[in-house]
């Protein structure tokens, strides 16, 4: 059962410090980063409404979009597109990346109300080669969330792709349903979806996350995917979640 925490600045040391002993933090998110010419990457340059425009150096922006050591960086200004929002879009590729592939993660502004502009993240692709070593992205993310807190993001949002129940015999399949919300992801579920559970006190729950502090194996066979939201403020939720994770998988380490 996850403890309901209340993240502080002391909690967020704490997960932060063993975020950063972790040896592939260690090894692999230093800032050695370069750009589409081969070049030394210089980091990102932030200009958000309603802030003072602000360049990221590199450590910070490998932190901030889960980039790895010796990356290949680019960043483009992009439009709206599907589920991803307009705003300054930050993709990679490396080593860990499958073939074909690039890993991206959009920076956006929102008006939250009238003229009160804040920021967040749209993590769009995020895809690693079944080699890329164990817990890369548990490490790569508790990072991101980390650094969005530390920067003052509103929200972190993607799209958890993939549908139950999974099949140990397809390796491309998509299993972002089930793992962000391991991180403190959430979306709303509806009735129609929840009416096919065979327990009728299961049908009026409402978010993932409810679904799955009842029945996780229901969700991992049933669930599909939806655009998903992590809350970076102090006291949401999601950092109970993903400080919870963190602990259990990392601490050992």
């Amino acid at each position: 059962m996850t403890i309901d925490l209340r993240c502080d600045e002391h909690d967020m040391r704490k997960i932060e410090s063993l975020l950063l002993d972790h040896d592939i933090a260690r090894s692999d998110f230093r800032g050695e980063l370069y750009d589409w010419l081969g070049n030394s990457f210089d980091g990102v340059w932030l200009e958000l409404k309603g802030r003072q425009p602000v360049r990221l150096n590199t450590e910070t922006s490998a932190r901030l979009f889960m980039i790895p050591d010796r990356s290949t960086v680019r960043v483009l200004n992009v439009n709206e597109d599907g589920n991803a929002p307009a705003g300054t879009k930050i993709h990679f590729v490396n080593s860990f990346v499958p073939d074909d592939e690039q890993n991206s993660v959009v920076v956006f502004s929102l008006e939250k109300t009238p003229g009160v502009w804040s920021a967040a993240l749209h993590i769009g692709r995020m895809k690693l080669r079944p080699d890329a070593p164990a817990r890369l992205c548990t490490v790569a993310f508790g990072m991101m969330a980390v650094t969005a807190y530390r920067l003052g993001f509103d929200h972190i949002q993607l799209y958890a792709a993939g549908r139950g129940p999974l099949h140990q015999t397809d390796p491309d399949a998509y299993i972002g349903y089930r793992v962000w919300p391991k991180f403190g992801f959430d979306a709303p579920v509806n009735a129609a979806e929840m009416s096919g559970h065979p327990l009728a006190s299961m049908h009026g729950l409402r978010t993932v996350q409810e679904v799955l502090a009842r029945t996780p194996q229901w969700w991992d066979a049933c669930g599909s995917g939806r655009p998903m939201q992590f809350d970076v403020s102090p006291t949401s939720r999601s950092w109970s979640i993903l400080i919870n994770y963190l602990w259990t998988t990392l601490a050992d380490f």
